[in-house]
């Protein structure tokens, strides 16, 4: 009889342990799937819980996601709010942050920064993009722009919070 328990016990384990790696494995597959959609409805801002605008309204072009361990899904209004919240939490997301012109998804280490005096929820002003070459156009155009490095906008944000 104890082994016909020892070995029922086994077994559960083994089942509990599948459907935890399952349930990984759906968060990775629900994290690469978010970046081809928009902010889901009523989504408040990780970090400072405002609004966390869709690319439709005109602060959509402010959001950014990121992607925890595990592959949680988060949203914030603005860039500043995602990068002091990875200090904050003494954490590196998989960051992404909406490109001006497309509003696709970028990659935030990759996208090139625009310091703008544009409105944005956090009042940080800065709008990104997937090309280098497009950031140029839009400073080219504006007056008082001028394109910043990513670490320029991670120093200003950090400063800001702390």
């Amino acid at each position: 009889m104890k082994k016909l328990v020892v070995l029922g016990m086994i077994l559960l384990s083994i089942l509990a342990i599948n459907f935890i790696d399952n349930k990984h494995d759906l968060n990775a597959e629900a994290a690469k799937s978010s970046l081809e959609k928009d902010v889901p409805n009523n989504t408040n801002c990780a970090f400072c819980n405002m609004v966390v605008y869709q690319k439709k309204d005109k602060m959509g072009v402010f959001s950014g996601q990121a992607i925890k361990k595990k592959g949680k899904v988060v949203y914030y209004d603005d860039i500043g709010c995602l990068l002091y919240d990875e200090v904050k939490n003494k954490a590196t997301y998989k960051k992404y942050v909406r490109d001006f012109n497309t509003l696709k998804w970028v990659q935030a280490e990759k996208a090139t920064y625009v310091r703008t005096t544009l409105a944005s929820p956090m009042d940080d002003g800065f709008i990104c993009f997937a090309k280098a070459s497009d950031a140029k156009a839009y400073v080219a155009k504006h007056s008082d722009t001028e394109i910043v490095s990513f670490k320029t906008v991670q120093k200003e944000s950090i400063e800001k919070y702390q």
